[in-house]
């Protein structure tokens, strides 16, 4: 892909979580119907782009038309554009994506591999040693009703941890900043996706400490809206399997760490299934 093009992309994904527009550039692009991939924020706008830019490329090329890579500022913002159907294709945690699929029809194409691995981490001058450290304490977490904290509160809770009575979680705009409140004493744990972990600068890395590891969860899941065209699912399914083969797929699989494509199981569902009494019950829960 050209410079030019990156240079739109940047500015599309500013002016989708900004409300900038991008006035000229969405007219010269008006010629072809311009496909849009949405990525949870789960990391920086800039990780974001950085990270799924060869996936978006494979794709524009797979279907010969101009494709927007996008994200929102927040997990409830880009929950709400995805069931709206604002994108042609998301990429988003799999407990938001069997919500989609149960309560909206959407069609999951594969996921991950390699399962999402929640960490509890802390700088390493402020090791823990025990659950009991955490009463009274702050939890830097994305956002409440995000996979993680759901599956956190529960393991907290089995190590006799109640929220709000022991702990307290304190969200951050991203996995990122999460880990740097941990990092600065802001809060004294940030429960974070491994993949931040691997991300992070080497300077950050070697401040941090892996207290914890949570249960293994399904892996990241790709999802097309209910009205996607058969024909369409089966070509965008072919060209994320035919990009996880390319010099570049394996790049992506090695610097995210989220191994490569499946179609998810029915394990997977039943395990998704189980989580989504709390999921609705958390984003029941948000100020509207």
């Amino acid at each position: 892909m050209t410079g030019s093009r990156r240079g739109f992309l940047a500015i599309i994904m500013l002016a989708v979580l900004f409300g900038f527009s991008s006035g000229p550039l969405q007219a010269a692009e008006q010629t072809q119907p311009v496909f849009k991939i949405g990525v949870m924020p789960y990391l920086s706008t800039r990780s974001l782009l950085n990270t799924y830019q060869p996936i978006a490329d494979a794709i524009e090329k797979r279907l010969q038309r101009p494709v927007q890579l996008l994200t929102a500022p927040d997990f409830d913002s880009f929950l709400e554009r995805t069931l709206n159907g604002d994108y042609d294709l998301s990429v988003l945690a799999p407990h938001y994506a069997r919500l989609a699929m149960v309560d909206r029809g959407f069609h999951a194409l594969v996921r991950h591999v390699l399962p999402i691995r929640g960490l509890l981490v802390t700088a390493r001058d402020r090791p823990l040693q025990k659950f009991s450290d955490l009463r009274g304490e702050s939890i830097a977490i994305v956002d409440r009703s995000a996979l993680l904290a759901i599956v956190g509160s529960v393991t907290l809770a089995e190590q006799g941890l109640i929220e709000g009575r022991d702990y307290q979680f304190s969200q951050s705009v991203s996995h990122s900043s999460a880990l740097h409140n941990a990092l600065t004493g802001n809060n004294r744990v940030a429960l974070i996706s491994h993949t931040t972990l691997v991300l992070a600068p080497p300077e950050v890395q070697a401040r941090t400490i892996v207290w914890q590891e949570l249960n293994k969860i399904p892996g990241l899941f790709y999802i097309t809206p209910a009205n996607t065209p058969d024909t369409l699912r089966r070509t965008l399914r072919d060209a994320l399997l035919t990009f996880e083969k390319s010099a570049n797929g394996q790049e992506f699989i090695e610097k995210t760490r989220h191994g490569g494509f499946m179609t998810p199981s029915t394990d997977d569902y039943r395990f998704l299934d189980r989580l989504l009494p709390e999921t609705r019950q958390q984003l029941k829960n948000r100020p509207s």
